[in-house]
């Protein structure tokens, strides 16, 4: 895909990359994975038929930016479903500012074959500057994804991906990049090795890719691409306030650091979150102390100072020792409410229970409590509760009965020594903070 004008000179141009790439063109691919646009051509139904033998997949060509759609996309399309030829397609783009990739994500997804099984992102010529390309890519990056759930790939060369989008394009599911004089020395899961691959079935050369495991540094097997096999996500539903233990196998920070063995296996505060897909991933949390983002993927969230009642989002098994390492034969099922205490064990956190341990991580039980206000600044009761004069809810502290279903406004949320909260209504009385009485609107 790179400098696509130079295709203008056709066959010319393709004899003479030929000869200059001769020693890389003699790479293996298992199957093709080319790159095709209007440049080979309005296709035919005996070409996509003898394509689909050579070709793992193709990546295809939508637009050159909002303002021209690619001649034979559709076409070409509408023969790669009819004869079942895997296809992901492409945006080479043009955009200038944060609002134009917005428009050309927009645009582009419009056009697109909704059969397709990925999307890129083909970025790799810009006047921008490299802080406004990233936010560019990343504007890109995040309209795409109110749009699709499909996985997003990002697509340039080697020295213009570290130059122009290093940091945006972190964020993307996978990263395709071209380097024809050598293996590119950042992760990639496609490497376009080549502008000069002989595909019989056209009768044409084409730029040509490889995703073997011995070709990528970051492998995904062809389930991965063509969207056979489904993800299975780290839990990646933490909030700002709780904390993490940076697992030992963590090797990176998000922004493509190492992280040093000195920073693993201690717990953080979380104090910023963000939604994104990457790896294993549909969050990152950022640390404390580390101040740096990592992927929801390599920690584990932990309660800590939390005590009074916790809902089980999984099955808990209950254990006797605080080191977790003798089961008592009892567990708890998911849903179940419990009341404990959270106590520490090395870096670790438990729950104490009555009968013993479970572990304390935040992706196994719930804090029974709501813990902020909502934006709405309402919640509605799921039973029948009390609105009390005071904080301490006991029986002479009752003001009123409030029946299922009914919405109050609310103005604060606190927090008692034990651990369980409360809410304040708008007319000065306290009610249950319990997720099981009232739900937030």
């Amino acid at each position: 895909m790179i400098v696509k004008i130079n295709k203008k000179w056709g066959w010319l141009l393709a004899a003479l990359g030929c000869l200059l790439t001769f020693g890389l063109t003699t790479t293996k691919a298992n199957a093709a994975v080319p790159d095709i646009s209007e440049w080979q051509g309005k296709l035919t139904s005996t070409q996509v038929k003898n394509l689909k033998s050579q070709a793992d997949f193709v990546i295809n060509r939508v637009q050159y930016g909002t303002s021209y759609e690619d001649l034979y996309h559709t076409n070409n399309e509408n023969l790669y479903v009819k004869y079942g030829v895997p296809f992901g397609s492409y945006d080479y783009s043009t955009f200038t500012s944060t609002a134009t990739a917005k428009t050309d994500a927009k645009t582009f997804y419009q056009r697109s074959n909704k059969n397709t099984k990925f999307y890129v992102l083909d970025f790799e010529s810009t006047s921008m500057s490299s802080s406004t390309a990233n936010a560019a890519v990343k504007a890109w990056y995040n309209e795409m994804r109110s749009l699709t759930n499909k996985k997003l790939i990002f697509y340039s060369y080697q020295s213009f991906a570290t130059t122009y989008a290093n940091t945006a394009r972190q964020s993307f599911d996978g990263q395709w990049i071209a380097n024809y004089s050598y293996k590119p020395t950042i992760t990639y899961s496609l490497w376009q090795y080549t502008d000069s691959y002989y595909l019989s079935s056209l009768g044409k050369y084409v730029d040509n890719s490889l995703y073997s495991s011995s070709s990528v540094s970051t492998y995904h097997p062809l389930s991965w691409w063509l969207g056979t096999s489904a993800t299975t996500y780290a839990y990646s539903s933490y909030s700002v306030s709780q904390h993490a233990y940076l697992y030992k196998v963590a090797s990176k920070y998000y922004d493509g650091t190492t992280i040093p063995s000195s920073a693993k296996q201690k717990i953080y505060k979380i104090t910023a979150v963000k939604s994104v897909t990457t790896g294993k991933s549909k969050q990152l949390v950022y640390l404390s102390g580390l101040n740096k983002w990592v992927k929801s993927q390599d920690v584990a969230g932990y309660w800590i100072g939390q005590h009074g009642a916790f809902k089980l989002r999984k099955k808990a098994n209950v254990y006797s020792d605080v080191k977790l390492t003798k089961k008592t034969g009892k567990s708890y099922k998911k849903g179940t409410q419990l009341t404990g205490k959270v106590v520490k064990s090395g870096n670790l956190y438990r729950i104490k229970v009555s009968g013993g341990y479970i572990t304390a991580q935040v992706q196994i039980s719930n804090h029974a409590y709501y813990e902020s206000v909502p934006s709405s600044k309402q919640v509605k009761t799921s039973k029948t509760l009390y609105k009390y004069r005071k904080t301490s809810f006991k029986k002479a502290n009752r003001a009123t009965k409030v029946k299922t279903g009914t919405t109050l406004t609310v103005t604060k949320n606190g927090k008692r020594s034990s651990g369980s909260r409360y809410y304040k209504t708008s007319d000065g009385y306290y009610i249950t903070a319990l997720h099981n009485y009232v739900k937030t609107k």
